[in-house]
């Protein structure tokens, strides 16, 4: 006869026990009085068991089925969740699970002079931060905490541990938030508004912030594990080390730009200093009026090096375009549609996927090495320039919108056009799996399909045949 436990159904007794009491009093906190005390369960269950086996001798009970254990283990794994969880502040209340507790908030404000003061400083882990450079002799700090407890009286401690300090050290001036000294089972944020001299530099780190600098004139070095960054009006050098973010924008910097992260969006405006970006970005990239090098290394395969950008160059997923840059240009890049205008001194230009448009549009011409893996390639020439052509579609067409002097040739898939005009630099376009199409600017084959895009190259034309004779008997 198999041998039957009382274990299991008085186990889910007292389960389903707690649990009725909890939707007939919600107030109650069973969450918590499960990651507290749910060893006792384990004690019942062994008190049960074992008051079995001594009563039960005669009927042959043992100690524990392997499927006992196995749910002890699963029990002991879940509990010791729960009290962690309980440990660093989880709860649930009314039925929702709240972190850490309600909020509180808290006015922040201090001042210190800023005399023989070159620097300031932040070690303000969590808060955003907004530094303004003004006509003032002291540093002012304004703003707000937030505290997350569960009793204000918890709270009112911990704001009490955690006042913001200024701390002088040599040349510089430290903003301590003292946010280490905050319970494990409570969180803290500190949100800043400093004024601080305009010829100070400022530096900062933390995990979670947005940082916001404006009208200083010393060097920029901020870092975060996750957070935005707006500066504006910088004198310095800026250096950002940004793990992830949504926008980084910088606009009227005076030195270099040096960053290294990976988000969404990123614009840097009027850089006279050369500027150098490590990381992938997912959304729109924009350069502007750049004075000094580019180098942008990103995801996708894409590398851009450029002498300056005195125009403009916007650069998303899909597609990148610019105009009005000065080379020596080298672009490298995967699945992206590329269209340059008004370049200048040479461009080397590699694509994986994607169509490729180029309008130099001055005299004299840059030279050209343009290579698709796959994709159509269009280049637009002003009618009076000079140049070594060479263009090549290893399986597709080309089509010579400028005329003479240059010629096409057709060999079986792959077609090839080349002239050579002047003592002109070199230009080598080629595509793998492609169309290839020179075109002089301002022609009338340059009108644009509605879609946007230049037209197909004609296929050519099948020699006519000579008309028929007929001959009358």
């Amino acid at each position: 006869m198999r041998r039957r436990s009382l274990t299991g159904p008085v186990m889910l007794l007292i389960v389903g026990g707690l649990f009725l009491w909890r939707n007939l009093h919600p107030e109650t906190p069973i969450f918590e009085l499960i990651s507290l005390y749910w060893p006792l369960a384990l004690i019942a269950w062994g008190l049960l068991r074992l008051l079995e086996v001594v009563a039960f001798r005669d009927r042959g009970w043992t100690g524990l089925s392997g499927g006992e254990v196995v749910l002890i283990v699963l029990i002991c794994l879940a509990g010791s969740g729960l009290f962690a969880a309980h440990e660093h502040g989880m709860r649930l209340t009314s039925g929702s699970l709240e972190v850490f507790g309600e909020q509180f908030d808290y006015p922040v404000s201090a001042n210190a002079p800023a005399t023989g003061i070159k620097r300031v400083a932040f070690e303000n882990p969590r808060g955003n931060i907004r530094v303004t450079g003004a006509d003032t002799q002291e540093v002012t700090v304004t703003g707000h905490k937030v505290i997350r407890a569960w009793q204000r009286s918890d709270a009112d401690r911990t704001s009490d541990r955690t006042p913001v300090e200024i701390v002088p050290q040599g040349d510089r001036l430290l903003i301590r938030s003292n946010q280490d000294h905050v319970p494990d089972s409570q969180r803290i944020s500190d949100d800043l508004e400093v004024t601080v001299p305009r010829g100070l530099a400022v530096e900062a780190r933390g995990r979670t912030n947005d940082y916001e600098v404006n009208d200083v004139a010393g060097n920029v070095e901020l870092s975060t594990d996750r957070g935005d960054v707006r500066l504006a009006r910088v004198g310095g050098d800026v250096r950002l080390d940004i793990g992830r973010s949504d926008l980084i924008r910088a606009a009227g910097v005076g030195g270099k730009i040096e960053l290294q992260g990976r988000g969404s969006d990123l614009e840097l405006e009027d850089v006279k200093g050369q500027v150098t970006v490590n990381g992938g970005y997912s959304g729109t990239v924009q350069f502007k009026n750049l004075a000094k090098p580019l180098q942008f290394e990103g995801a996708r395969n894409t590398e851009l090096h450029v002498e300056s950008i005195p125009g403009a160059l916007s650069m998303d997923l899909g597609q990148l375009s610019a105009t009005g840059i000065t080379g020596p240009a080298r672009l490298i890049t995967g699945s992206r549609d590329v269209k340059l205008q008004q370049f200048t001194q040479s461009l080397e230009l590699e694509t994986v996927r994607g169509d490729i448009e180029l309008t130099p549009g001055r005299i004299p011409l840059p030279s050209i090495e343009a290579h698709s893996s796959a994709g159509r390639i269009d280049l637009i020439l002003p009618e009076k320039a000079t140049f070594d052509l060479l263009v090549t579609a290893e399986k597709g067409e080309a089509y010579n919108g400028f005329g003479s002097p240059i010629s096409q040739r057709n060999d079986g898939r792959k077609a090839t056009l080349e002239g050579k005009v002047g003592d002109g630099p070199v230009l080598r376009l080629t595509t793998a799996r492609g169309a290839v199409a020179v075109h002089k600017e301002g022609a009338t084959d340059l009108q644009m399909t509605p879609d946007g895009t230049l037209p197909k190259p004609p296929k050519p034309a099948e020699p006519s045949k000579p008309p028929k004779t007929q001959i009358k008997l």
